[in-house]
């Protein structure tokens, strides 16, 4: 009994020890990559959010579904325009509405920004080789 307390209390002290919040200068970092992924969205300038996306960007397209797709940077543009379409909320008509009010990041966003992870509305990001990469989408309504 005490060994698998033990390995439970190791388990989640990793978990805990690799999520925290990221300190100043990855924060700095995601947020200065967070006002041009920012700012290319309402430009609607689709060729610099692509290179601000890591390839093959995967999408879940259903909450209720586990399945996912997969968009090459040959679909992207049409895709990320009919993303930006979609129903967000009664305050907001669509996600570019939804998207551009955020102006800047809230204490709830930075609080989801690791040394190498993110999470903000429904856009996952990861470090890949050392850059900041839109790596995963929730296209939900």
């Amino acid at each position: 009994m005490k060994s698998v307390a033990l390995s439970l209390f190791m388990c989640l002290y990793l978990l805990t020890g690799h999520a925290q919040r990221a300190s100043g200068p990855e924060l700095k970092e995601f947020e200065t990559f967070w006002k041009k992924l920012y700012t290319a969205i309402v430009k609607r300038d689709f060729q610099l959010v692509s290179q601000c996306t890591e390839f093959p960007l995967v999408v879940k397209k259903s909450l209720s579904d586990t399945a996912v797709q997969t968009i090459r940077k040959e679909e992207f543009v049409r895709f990320f325009s009919n993303y930006l379409e979609l129903p967000a909320n009664e305050t907001f008509g669509n996600k570019y509405s939804l998207l551009k009010a955020r102006k800047a990041l809230s204490e709830d966003d930075i609080s989801l920004v690791t040394d190498d992870s993110a999470t903000i509305e429904d856009f996952e990001f990861q470090k890949v080789n050392g850059q900041w990469k839109l790596v995963y989408v929730y296209a939900t309504e």
